[in-house]
């Protein structure tokens, strides 16, 4: 008699999905090697709101409005030239020309228009010796940074960033019922209540039972709010599902935070607010390469900013120009 063996069963069929983002801007998640969102040692709470153990995605409070007016705001920068520096004593140091742009954008719902745009140039250097260099689009002010290393080069340029962000916000809040911001609220001064919109994240902040909640949000819901301590602030700070996200159980999760001098009330009436407004600014996928996060007002207001910091080839030819008749 011949033996028989049971042939082997087809592998299962692999489960697979295309992220929605362009690539050109990387991913929203940014998983580490084990492929889920890097552990942190940031402290958190999470009974801010509800107890830990209470945790489930959340709709807005029955007596919730959505509010008449949102502010957008955001910032952008870009990189003209590097320079060096040489100092009296013969010592070389590096710099940057960068160009640095805020702006607003007020919509009612049915309008939406450009409240502000504010435009800066910036020469950011640790040397002592750093001065103005004058152009025809406005002068490269001395900014200081920490030291020569291009990571603190770079911070000092998005701190510059920041100042001109708040200071858009803080002059056009009033007009607003919900303000807006880009991103983190790295720069202090912001007007109170004011809420950072992070589109991409990096880090797990949350346990196995908190972090389950975001995979379970349905669009337009979100989680309890936490409070969550990092280095250089503490924020409190909710998940928040935005619509048209597809492909993993993170599409379309953003993540808003306002300052932590926000009364823990304060913040969940905000985070409602949330969800009754940011949805219906959701970007669409053939419209926008980083939908639905990128908000369709904060993606007009980029490209504007943009447009508005002028030809980064007039810059450095004036700059290089400058530079060889010093």
């Amino acid at each position: 008699m011949t033996a028989t063996t049971d042939a082997p069963a087809d592998p299962a069929p692999m489960r697979w999905a295309v992220d929605a983002w362009d690539p050109g801007y990387g991913s929203p998640l940014d998983v580490d090697d084990a492929g889920g969102l890097a552990d942190t040692n940031d402290p958190v709470n999470v009974d801010v709101e509800v107890d830990g153990a209470d945790w489930a995605p959340r709709d807005p409070a029955a007596g919730a409005v959505r509010p008449g007016s949102v502010l957008f705001c955001d910032g952008t920068l870009r990189t003209d030239a590097r320079i060096w520096i040489t100092e009296a004593d013969g010592r070389v140091r590096p710099a940057l020309a960068s160009s640095v742009a805020a702006g607003a954008v007020l919509s009612t719902g049915k309008r939406a228009c450009v409240a502000a745009v504010t435009i800066g140039r910036v020469l950011v250097s640790a040397s002592g010796d750093a001065s103005a260099i004058l152009s025809p689009w406005g002068a490269y002010e001395p900014v200081a940074a920490s030291s020569d290393l291009d990571a603190a080069l770079v911070a000092a340029v998005l701190q510059a960033m920041g100042r001109l962000e708040v200071q858009v916000a803080s002059s056009h809040a009033s007009e607003a019922n919900l303000t807006v911001v880009d991103g983190r609220l790295r720069a202090p001064g912001h007007p109170p209540g004011t809420v950072g919109y992070v589109k991409a994240h990096s880090a797990r902040y949350l346990e196995d039972r908190q972090h389950a909640v975001v995979a379970a949000l349905l669009p337009g819901q979100r989680t309890p709010v936490f409070c969550l301590q990092q280095v250089r602030s503490t924020t409190l700070s909710w998940y928040l599902r935005l619509p048209g996200g597809a492909g993993h159980p993170w599409a379309g999760v953003v993540r808003c935070e306002v300052s932590h001098d926000v009364s823990p009330a304060r913040a969940v009436a905000l985070a409602d607010l949330t969800c009754l407004a940011l949805p219906a600014y959701a970007s669409q996928r053939h419209k926008d390469s980083r939908a639905p996060q990128n908000l369709v007002p904060i993606g007009a207001l980029e490209h504007r900013l943009r447009h508005s910091l002028g030809d980064p080839r007039l810059l450095e030819r004036h700059l290089r120009r400058l530079a060889t008749a010093n």
